[in-house]
């Protein structure tokens, strides 16, 4: 066997193992049982790289190419764009003062709208998740959040 073909062999057999590698992330988002309908999961992979991806309005989500191995992950959900939101906390608790009003040109489908829910901002600061995930290819990566 040619060096070349050992080496193109080698190189093969690494992708193939995920070693040093990527994998795309998915999975479903939960918060107290209910999928979250609305928002972005965001997946810093082993090599510090941040890549994200929306979640859809079954809970489900995909991120692509994160590096392999353990991962920070973090989960926003904003009000969506046509959810008024006069007298919800972004942490679920009520309060006067905050106030968003409803971005009717950009709404999002009745179905997300009625869905939505307020979960706590921590779950959108890296430093505060407290939410990791082993990053290997083909496996789904649930994220509940309590």
């Amino acid at each position: 066997m040619t060096a070349f073909l050992r080496t193109a062999l080698g190189i093969a057999l690494l992708a193939a193992t995920g070693c040093g590698g990527t994998a795309d992330v998915a999975g479903k988002v939960t918060f107290q049982g209910k999928p979250v309908v609305f928002g972005t999961v965001v997946v810093i992979g082993s090599d510090g790289i941040p890549k994200s991806g929306a979640i859809q309005p079954d809970g489900t989500y995909r991120v692509r190419g994160v590096k392999t191995g353990t991962a920070q992950v973090t989960v926003s959900s904003p009000p969506p764009p046509g959810v008024a939101t006069a007298g919800k906390k972004k942490g679920g608790r009520d309060e006067d003062d905050d106030r968003r009003p409803a971005d009717a040109g950009n709404a999002v489908s009745p179905e997300v709208a009625k869905g939505w829910f307020a979960i706590p901002d921590k779950y959108a600061d890296p430093a505060r998740s407290g939410l990791t995930a082993e990053v290997k290819s083909g496996q789904p990566v649930d994220i509940d959040l309590k």
